[in-house]
């Protein structure tokens, strides 16, 4: 035993760093000097804060102008469990908010479908009715709070906007993003909702795209980029500080593939849909400035702070050569960062804390605008209010006593990050060129390139883990029997389901209430506003809204308009006839 101990210490004392490439495989040098930064042009590929191409921030004074938003994301069991989340957050310092919604709503079906059995309030809360969202947002000020939706009911942005008439909020005054889905033709044919739903159930994209006749999936994306379209229209002319169109590479990011396909990937899905909205005749100077994204952080701290900088710098350099954009608004990354959901892990999840700040500060180096920190038991359920709190302390921590704060891009200028930061803009650029040559994201989607690239990177991060060469502490190394960790709060939270199942009973008996010839009546011309691609498909959804329709209902009539069936999964009829 003793022999075995000195040989644990002697192989610890001298063990070294024998990885040689980050975390997403762009190979790295053990030193790096001025002669590796010789050839970088301060202005053009650098520049100050605030200055193109924004490698260094698109503010001046970043931080010290204003901190970024601090808003976990939240989405208890039911409506009224959220709202209480969010009330208790922003209690403690939260500045800013972030819903999402449980999957059944995400894929536009209702809690009290039959395939929602068993899923209803487990990732995020169940949006069904108009007043889902206002119990959410109950006590809260839409005027004075900055509000994310991750939440892709086709009741969200009615809703939301119906709420602001009741507080008597103009709209121009509402700070809210993420509120409609960029539509691309990799959009999934069998939901009206958008590609993030299928990501979300694991579909692969091309298997999603190609079903069906093209023809006719070519159709239902016109229509729904014109559906987009027009919303977009509406909020540029309205809503002065709403930030709509969000483009998700963090779910992208979840599925194990590198930094800079994450971000390549959702820029040529945006610029797809910035080509079809630009031979709409839609000025490109104002449509950009309404686009946001969100991005993953993972653990390689410089590798990450990295991405987000050589992200500026590919975006506004490609929105200029690609679109002529003159207004140097319209060329600022504007983004949220979410710390990695996929690094958290099930085995001793308080070091999850660990994982989680080392994203956040990953993050906060690279310029984010807005952040979330993981709880550290996400891997196993809906955050505690303890995870929670300690998330946001995380970045308190950060905000007011780290002082990274102080300095705007505190890396610029070192060799390695200079230099790395060059290496991902030429990987990342590549990737958009490739796609650009396949004729779009679409076409690489159809391709099957956008799977096999995915497969590939998940089998090479499922091999390092097996091999040892990415060293992931308590899972391949560092272990504890499975018993320590019992105590753990995250393994004895659960989905209260007699809640949810009294949550359940009550929108049964609200269907069976409400005026059924109201319902039947906003649905109709719902679905007719879509057949004849109606410029004011949010007004008939408001009036949806105000009738009782549901999440299920106006997700199903919208895909009657578009001719698919009204239920995405096959099962239930209109019941309006």
């Amino acid at each position: 035993m003793v022999g075995q101990m000195k040989e644990q210490i002697k192989g610890g004392y001298f063990e070294k760093a024998e990885r040689q490439e980050t975390w997403s495989g762009i190979p790295v040098k053990p030193l790096y000097t001025p002669d590796d930064v010789k050839s970088i042009k301060y202005p053009e590929q650098v520049g100050d804060p605030g200055q193109y191409p924004f490698t260094r921030g698109i503010y001046k004074d970043m931080y010290r102008g204003r901190l970024w938003s601090r808003r976990q994301i939240t989405g208890c069991s039911t409506p009224k469990l959220t709202n209480e989340r969010l009330r208790y957050l922003i209690s403690q310092g939260e500045s800013a908010i972030n819903v999402i919604c449980d999957q059944p709503t995400q894929i536009q079906i209702d809690s009290d479908h039959p395939w929602a059995e068993g899923s209803v309030g487990r990732a995020g809360t169940p949006i069904n009715t108009m007043q889902d969202v206002w119990t959410i947002m109950d006590g809260i000020r839409l005027d004075k709070t900055s509000t994310m939706l991750t939440a892709h009911s086709p009741l969200t942005l009615p809703s939301y906007m119906l709420l602001a008439d009741k507080q008597g909020v103009p709209y121009s005054e509402l700070r809210v993003s993420g509120v409609i889905t960029p539509p691309t033709v990799s959009a999934p044919v069998c939901l009206y909702g958008g590609r993030e739903s299928a990501d979300q159930q694991g579909i692969p994209w091309s298997t999603v795209v190609t079903q069906g006749n093209n023809e006719r999936l070519f159709d239902v994306q016109q229509k729904r980029m014109k559906e987009f379209a027009d919303k977009l229209e509406f909020i540029i002319k309205n809503c002065d500080k709403m930030y709509p169109a969000n483009f998700n590479g963090y779910i992208i990011r979840e599925v194990g593939v590198g930094a800079a396909e994450e971000v390549a990937w959702e820029f040529a899905r945006a610029f797809e849909s910035f080509d079809m909205l630009t031979k709409r005749g839609m000025d490109i100077n104002l449509v950009a400035q309404k686009v946001s994204f969100t991005f993953s952080a993972m653990i390689d701290i410089f590798e990450e702070a990295v991405k987000f900088r050589t992200a500026r710098r590919v975006w506004a350099r490609n929105l200029k050569k690609k679109f002529g954009v003159t207004d140097p608004r319209a060329l600022w990354l504007k983004f949220h960062v979410n710390t990695a959901g996929v690094m958290m892990e099930r085995q001793q999840p308080i070091i999850n804390i660990i994982r989680a700040a080392y994203g956040a500060l990953a993050a906060v180096l690279g310029g984010t605008q807005s952040l979330q920190v993981a709880g550290y038991d996400e891997a196993i359920a809906i955050p505690t209010e303890e995870a929670a709190t300690i998330a946001l302390r995380t970045q308190q921590i950060l905000a007011y006593e780290s002082g990274v704060a102080t300095v705007a891009d505190p890396l610029g200028g070192s060799y390695y990050v200079e230099s790395l930061t060059e290496k991902m803009d030429e990987k990342m650029q590549k990737i958009i060129d490739t796609i650009d040559a396949m004729g779009g994201m679409t076409k690489a989607v159809i391709s099957g390139y956008i799977d096999r690239e995915m497969e590939k990177a998940w089998l090479k991060y499922q091999q390092e883990l097996e091999e040892k060469k990415r060293i992931v502490v308590g899972v391949n190394e560092f272990a504890i029997p499975e018993e320590e960790d019992a105590d753990v709060e995250a393994y004895h939270h659960q989905v209260d389901f007699d809640l949810v199942h009294r949550y359940i009973e009550d929108l049964k008996e609200f269907k069976r209430t409400r005026s059924r010839t109201k319902v039947k009546k906003a649905l109709e011309n719902l679905r007719r506003a879509v057949e004849t691609s109606d410029p004011e498909i949010l007004r008939f959804e408001m009036e949806c809204c105000k009738a009782g329709c549901t999440t299920g209902e106006v997700g199903g009539a919208k895909r009657i308009g578009v001719g698919l069936p009204y239920d995405p999964m096959g099962i239930l009829e209109y019941p309006f006839d």
